[in-house]
């Protein structure tokens, strides 16, 4: 569409162009059209559960009492969970595949040994491990009641902190995906002494979470969804982090011989089982031209290559 004047016999055009940049000036949620989409969940809806979890977000950080903060914690997903009901937000992939996949990428760590899955949520990881491998005793730890399994013959589902946890055994393998970063910097020493303290002498802890500089990963999407690290995540991820900052963070906590996996090791079976240094993904970091050729590669919109923080470390 044009809008045209006749001043001196000519016409001005304004392009569809301009009136689209002039909108997502004055729209404070830019790009709440995307993430609905993605999400199946009215606009409204969505907006609601991210100035929520804004406040949270803001509350938590700034409350110095741990007490306090984990009251935070509660009421933030407490509340959030229940407005994702009725908003019916679906994944875009089921959660099934997507435990599945964790299953394999990790096999070579998990395969016959006992394991702790700390912010479990529903289990599923634990159920697939325990569907498609040899296994040692599995336990699930999750904070919130609300979705957390009966225990089961195979499964021991227990409801704590997860912040600051003691059990009454250690696991050879612990597993942390997607937590980290809905911990407040101010917990994270108890919660990695936790951690630390529930793995067996030469056990293993994996870590997943995303990447900062490919942020925000959170519902703060509606805000900035490009991917580039420009917008601090501002919902429940209170703590996006990078392999420059994780890396030498845990070998303050006595953890050693950090590695990963290679590029897209997740996704092409044959390099799963590879584990190496996280030299390159450190690298990409600290250099912004390989961020930018890298972002360039891009499918629907988002690029292929997020840069993922996966890391496998010894006690």
């Amino acid at each position: 569409m044009y809008l045209s004047s006749t001043n001196d016999g000519q016409s001005v055009h304004i392009s569809d162009e301009r009136t689209q940049l002039s909108e997502l000036l004055s729209d404070p949620y830019p790009c709440a059209n995307q993430v609905v989409h993605e999400y199946g969940i009215a606009r409204e809806q969505l907006i609601t559960i991210f100035e929520l979890e804004k406040r949270f977000h803001a509350e938590i950080l700034a409350t110095k009492d741990s007490a306090q903060r984990k009251r935070h914690y509660s009421a933030l997903y407490n509340e959030v969970h229940r407005l994702k009901r009725l908003g019916m937000i679906r994944e875009t992939l089921t959660e099934a595949t997507n435990q599945s996949r964790l299953v394999l990428m990790f096999r070579r760590e998990l395969e016959g040994r006992s394991v702790l899955d700390v912010g479990c949520g529903t289990g599923l990881f634990l159920r697939e491990v325990a569907r498609q491998l040899h296994h040692g005793e599995l336990c699930g730890l999750d904070t919130s009641a609300t979705h957390l399994p009966r225990t089961s013959n195979e499964i021991r589902f227990v409801e704590s902190d997860i912040v600051r946890f003691r059990l009454d055994r250690q696991y050879q393998v612990i597993f942390s995906h997607q937590v980290l970063e809905h911990i407040a910097p101010a917990d994270l020493p108890e919660h990695l002494n936790s951690i630390y303290s529930a793995l067996s002498p030469g056990g293993t802890f994996i870590v997943c979470l995303p990447n900062r500089y490919w942020g925000p990963q959170d519902i703060t999407r509606i805000v900035d969804n490009s991917f580039q690290g420009r917008t601090p995540a501002q919902g429940s991820h209170l703590n996006e982090s990078s392999y420059c900052e994780l890396v030498p963070y845990l070998s303050t906590f006595g953890f050693k011989q950090v590695r990963t996996l290679l590029p897209f090791g997740a996704f092409v079976p044959a390099l799963r089982r590879w584990r190496v240094r996280p030299w390159l993904n450190q690298f990409v970091e600290r250099h912004g031209g390989a961020r930018s050729l890298l972002n360039l590669v891009r499918l629907h919109g988002k690029p292929i290559f997020k840069n993922p923080i996966i890391l496998i470390c010894d006690k």
